[in-house]
């Protein structure tokens, strides 16, 4: 491979974090707001940057920034500037090393003449010496001296933990590896004296390569990711089929300890065949646990995230596989839930409303992997765990303290307009990544648009967001933009994506559901009655809508519109869905529509009419008399999502409940202590418990199964959870009596929004029926 081909793929690997399309942000060079735009997104300074371009209008915006620039006439000279600048080279032919780090410099001196002695005295010139960037327990060096090219491997400096960072066993491991044909390079010399480089260390040759940090790996061809996944089963294979006793390793390390973890690390450190001339490296989260301590490079906690990542990544992957399995297994016998024994219940914790759960007898990920039900946060993979934690965390830290400041600015002149408070807690959430957890792994398998969780992952987030009214909008898990952005992650264009999807995923804009209509009964989607004829290229909507939630808010600039364009065909085929940009003309908001009295600003619930409003083509999703066929698969997460919030909101109800009876005071004694109230207590937490396992499972089959095969699990929780929740808040209000009406305390606003979700019921009770007599008689 020539050194330009290097060059190439070393570019290809620089650890860019962000790319900014000028074509989607519709800001381009030199305007100088693309450049503040590019140091925003990257987080940098403009000191900190450098802009190269051969144009002078584009280097002169970036320069009145205060961003170095470099003016490419010649690329080879422009290069030698930047390498000034930067103050180390670029153009190597070894890639994935540097210079070498202050506290890890090694006498060059020294290390020539021991070189020269071992090599003998044909070797001759000057001793290159740089540091590899990775390499935690023990710092790693290329070596170059004449024609041979080295890789040197020490202790590193300082006071070490006892039987850690032995590089004597590493020497003697891969020397046996190497003997038995399971692994290459090569090992050369052992050298436990201190006078050379300060430590011991050990040689073996260089075996160039690229080493692939990203598990992806990234910027390849599927047929190269496939070449470097065989080469490294062909590999570990190898590895793994050799025995220990016959190469004399039987006694190295006691199981549990140092020993095992470092074969592992050994044994998944490889350089495939030479064909594919790429090196991947590979870390053991076990292992890296035991080198923090003297790890030697500056990004150890980044590498730290990155074995997690790649952990969960592994996870991801029978996860994913998993629908098109149990949807086969489905076929041949009935899905059975793994169920677990409870410990007993613990108490509160001391947020209001936020629960301490139990575990179950194995919660661990290991037993997850089985199929189980994940009954408990604990029992979360550990990066879902750490985002639940964080997400805790940030309610009691931001959400809980600011819930009265934002129930007074509802109620206030400016409630039509959004709360600054509000707009802050965003950004909050965002620089934490709290941020568009919503949407499913199986919508989303590449985890381009949201955190890639399963269903069961994000309802257990979201039962923590359903402790407050605020907080999904805070995260931007908020409905209905959740079933917008989903509709256009599954049906929507690459054009429809850019213009909509992104601006609503960024927490730009706000969206909403044009379907209700107050002529007929829109529970059956089938009466709808709004028109949609082709006319000169364009689609012309007319419509009644009303109940049209978020259609007041000043940000909202998408709805989605459900209408017919074609009347006479079968009855699941007559409607189309559409985009239709809010700034479109003859969209007209009659009034806001108040629920019990409140009117929800600034979000609202809008009537309106949709008169000659006319949209181009290309705005229908995915084509005509599809529009049912997207509204089944548009409603089966948000199903969930309502569900768990409102296993949130009881939670949080619950807990109000209980601090009142206990602080209250009547006929002679606290509340607590009526038979009535802790009769009511009791009833909560069983049916809370209860729901909350129905909802679980729906998610659980979803994950497993999809949607079409959850389809009874989803409306038997419709069925349960808002009523449910209604019968707790109702309890609680007694127990507050004439202050649980009032806005002094949550529980109204909870009542309307849960007697809102109610109107479904029957609806689902329906469909249940309909399904357990067809399917199970």
């Amino acid at each position: 491979m020539s050194e330009p081909e290097l060059w190439d793929i070393y570019l290809s690997f620089l650890p860019l974090p962000q790319v900014v399309e000028s074509c989607l942000e519709g800001v381009c060079k030199p305007d100088p707001r693309m450049y503040k735009l590019c140091l925003e997104q990257l987080g940098w300074q403009p000191s900190e940057s450098i802009f190269l371009d051969d144009l002078g209008p584009n280097l002169k915006a970036a320069a009145g920034l205060g961003i170095h620039t470099i003016k490419v006439n010649d690329p080879e000279t422009a290069v030698k500037e930047l390498e000034t600048l930067l103050g180390f080279p670029l153009r190597m032919a070894v890639l994935n090393v540097r210079l070498m780090r202050k506290t890890m410099e090694i006498p060059k001196d020294s290390l020539e003449k021991y070189l020269k002695d071992l090599l003998g005295p044909q070797v001759t010139g000057p001793l290159e010496l740089l540091q590899f960037d990775h390499g935690q327990s023990n710092p790693t060096y290329y070596v170059k001296l004449a024609n041979h090219q080295l890789v040197l491997r020490k202790k590193p400096p300082g006071t070490l933990l006892p039987s850690v960072h032995a590089v004597e066993r590493e020497f003697r491991m891969m020397e046996a590896l190497v003997n038995a044909g399971a692994h290459k390079p090569k090992v050369l010399h052992l050298c436990e004296e201190s006078s050379i480089v300060a430590n011991p260390f050990y040689l073996m040759e260089y075996c160039p390569g690229l080493i692939n940090k990203d598990p992806s790996p990234p910027g390849l061809e599927p047929s190269q990711r496939r070449a470097i996944y065989i080469a490294m089963n062909r590999v570990l294979c190898k590895i793994h089929s050799v025995d220990l006793k016959a190469v004399g390793l039987e006694d190295c390390g006691k199981h549990g300890e140092h020993g095992a973890p470092c074969l592992l690390t050994l044994s998944m450190q490889f350089t495939p065949e030479k064909e594919t001339r790429l090196f991947v490296g590979v870390v053991l989260t076990g292992f890296l646990c035991f080198c923090l301590g003297q790890a030697s490079s500056v990004t150890v906690k980044q590498t730290g995230k990155l074995t997690e990542f790649m952990c969960n990544l592994a996870w991801d992957f029978p996860i994913k596989e998993g629908f098109q399995v149990f949807k086969e297994m489905l076929a041949t016998k009935p899905l059975m839930g793994s169920h677990h024994s409870w410990s007993r219940p613990q108490s509160l914790l001391s947020t209001p409303g936020m629960r301490s759960y139990v575990t179950s007898t194995d919660s661990s990920p290991a037993h997850a992997s089985k199929g189980a039900l994940i009954f408990s946060p604990e029992g979360l993979p550990p990066r879902v765990r750490e985002l639940y934690q964080q997400l805790k965390e940030f309610m009691e830290r931001h959400v809980y303290p600011a819930e009265l400041e934002l129930q007074r600015h509802q109620v206030s002149a400016e409630r039509w307009t959004p709360s600054p408070l509000v707009e802050d807690l965003k950004e909050k959430a965002k620089a934490e990544g709290l941020w568009n957890l919503f949407l499913p792994l199986e919508t989303d398998p590449e985890k381009k648009y949201g955190a890639g969780l399963t269903n069961v992952e994000y309802a257990h987030l979201c039962e923590v967001m359903g402790t407050s009214l605020y907080a999904p909008e805070i995260f931007n898990c908020s409905a209905p933009d959740t079933g917008n952005m989903e509709l256009l992650v599954r049906y929507g264009t690459e054009e429809q994506k850019a213009r909509w999807l992104i601006p609503l995923l960024e927490g730009k804009a706000r969206s909403c559901f044009a379907m209700t209509e107050p002529q007929v009964a829109s529970s059956d989607a089938t009466n709808i009655e709004s028109s949609i004829r082709e006319e000169d290229g364009f689609y012309v909507i007319n419509g009644h809508k009303w109940w049209i939630t978020g259609i007041l808010d000043p940000r909202c600039q998408l709805c989605v519109f459900m209408g017919k364009t074609d009347p006479h065909a079968p009855r699941h085929q007559q409607q189309s869905m559409f985009l239709v940009p809010m700034d479109t003309p003859g969209i007209k908001i009659i009034r806001p529509l108040r629920v019990y009295g409140l009117e929800d600003a600034p979000g609202g619930h809008g009537e309106v009419l949709f008169e000659q409003v006319r949209v181009p083509k290309e705005n229908i999703i995915l084509g005509p008399g599809r529009g049912f066929e997207i509204l089944l698969g548009r409603l089966g997460s948000g199903r969930i999502h309502h569900c768990m919030r409102l296993i949130g909101c009881s939670e949080r109800v619950l807990a109000l409940m209980k601090a009142r009876a206990k602080s209250r005071v009547a006929f002679g004694k606290p509340l607590v202590e009526q038979g009535m109230v802790l009769a009511d207590i009791a009833l909560s937490r069983v049916e809370i418990e209860q729901a909350r396992l129905l909802v679980l499972k729906a998610a659980h089959v979803m994950d497993v199964a999809g949607n079409k095969a959850a389809a009874l699990d989803i409306a038997m929780i419709k069925m349960v959870a808002p009523s449910m929740a209604s019968r707790v808040i109702d309890r609680a209000i007694q127990v507050f009596g004439a202050a649980g009406l009032s806005s002094d305390h949550p529980l109204a606003q909870f009542f309307v929004g849960v007697r809102v979700l109610r109107l479904a019921d029957q609806m689902h009770q329906r469909s249940v029926a309909k399904m357990e007599l067809k399917h199970r008689s």
